[in-house]
């Protein structure tokens, strides 16, 4: 029974993955996810269109496979008989929106992930929309975040047993919903995403720097005050780590075990854990994961534990280089089924040089989504009071920089790694 009367509802949504949906807003065939690398050519066509420096001054992104331009352009050309029946190409966010309100809309943070999103306006652009050949009916319609869409459609609120003047409103890309659930939203704090993904996000304001595009980041619109926030994604998170688990029969508590008993520096295994391609990287390019130090006397938890290494260093290096940027990271807020490790969450701390926290909320995307709709319904004034108000914290890591140290050849040889990609 509920304690407590909804009112409103919002997303977090897994942003980029589109698919095309008909009229009666029926799905008319799958998500292409992440690992799939069809539509590379397409991809390289759009990017061509415009200089990296441009498409990042404009968009706040160079559009890869994974935009949903390049997406939904991969289904005219292979599929033309789908896309001739299709009304919108729509990501999960919309989606519900359509199935709960009636209404297609994209959220600010979602939509950015379209090359033809104009981050100036907060809108779709229409030069854009000519030159990439989109077909415009294709786009929904674009919200600011934690904003009003609509009242549930009553058959809606029947068939989920909800009041009928429960309010849909915007959410967030689930990065950004996460950050907002991690109290994450200011500069200098930077939200990590420890889950299928190890991706982050930290919050900038305007006049960001050209070279992030280098970088294989995003510049998005953000729920927080600034209104702008970097965002880092890379694949090879848990996912990673519950491939070797499943590998070699290593259950969490085993792992924990293993772990307590690991030593103080690296592990006599050296890994680079690059088992997906990223986001940026084209096919063929990149050098796939790498295992050195392996012997008959390596056991499954030393081939994870270095793999835990190789992904906390990573991240200690991309902080290292928006360093070099600028951009300076004094905390980051830690979430998701990775973070329930503390030896790894302690590692992140020593090699970064930077205190950890982790949320008490187990699920910071859905809670950042409450939060978002409480905001969009009125209940809480702004994004940043409502975090003030709702985010907690349970542990927190201190860095131990003499540990750090020890991971210092670790971590260049994964940065010398990362330039030749």
């Amino acid at each position: 029974m509920r304690k407590d009367r909804p009112i409103a509802i919002s997303f977090s949504s897994s942003g980029r993955e589109v698919f095309p949906v008909g009229e009666d807003g029926s799905p008319l065939g799958p998500c292409l996810m992440t690992a799939d690398v069809r539509g590379d050519d397409v991809a390289a066509e759009t990017a061509a269109r415009r200089n990296p420096d441009e498409w990042f001054r404009l968009t706040g992104h160079v559009p890869r496979r994974m935009d949903p331009v390049n997406r939904a352009l991969w289904w005219r050309k292979t599929h033309p008989e789908v896309t001739a029946k299709t009304r919108w190409f729509m990501n999960w966010h919309e989606y519900y929106s359509l199935l709960l309100s009636g209404r297609p809309v994209v959220d600010w943070s979602d939509a950015g992930a379209w090359a033809t999103y104009d981050v100036a306006s907060g809108g779709w652009s229409r030069e854009r929309i000519d030159e990439t050949g989109i077909d415009p009916r294709w786009l929904p319609d674009v919200q600011a975040n934690a904003t009003p869409i609509g009242p549930i459609l009553p058959a809606m609120a029947r068939d989920l047993d909800l009041p009928a003047d429960v309010l849909i409103v915007t959410g967030a890309w689930d990065a950004f919903a996460a950050s907002v659930g991690a109290g994450a939203v200011d500069p200098r704090v930077v939200a990590l995403a420890c889950g299928t993904w190890h991706s982050f996000t930290v919050a900038v304001q305007a006049g960001w720097p050209a070279e992030l595009v280098n970088e294989g980041m995003n510049i998005c619109p953000h729920p927080g005050a600034s209104g702008f926030a970097i965002l880092g994604t890379n694949p090879n998170g848990m996912s990673v780590i519950d491939w070797a688990r499943d590998l070699f029969g290593i259950s969490i508590p085993e792992l924990n075990q293993g772990l307590a008993k690991a030593g103080v520096g690296p592990g006599h295994v050296f890994a680079d854990a690059a088992l997906t391609p990223l986001p940026h990287v084209s096919r063929g390019q990149g050098q796939g994961a790498a295992f050195e130090g392996i012997t008959l006397a390596t056991n499954g938890v030393d081939v994870i534990r270095a793999l835990l290494e190789a992904i906390a260093c990573e991240f200690s290096v991309t902080i290292e280089r928006l360093r070099h940027r600028g951009i300076e990271s004094w905390l980051v807020r830690a979430t998701g089924g990775g973070s329930k490790l503390d030896w790894w969450l302690q590692l992140h701390a020593d090699v970064c040089g930077i205190p950890f926290e982790v949320v008490a909320q187990d699920e910071p995307g859905a809670f950042g989504a409450a939060i978002l709709a409480g905001v969009g319904a009125g209940v809480y004034p702004s994004v940043s009071s409502a975090v003030g108000q709702l985010v907690t914290v349970s542990r927190r890591f201190e860095p131990d920089a003499k540990r750090g140290a020890m991971y210092a050849d670790v971590r260049a040889r994964l940065a010398a790694r990362q330039v030749e990609t």
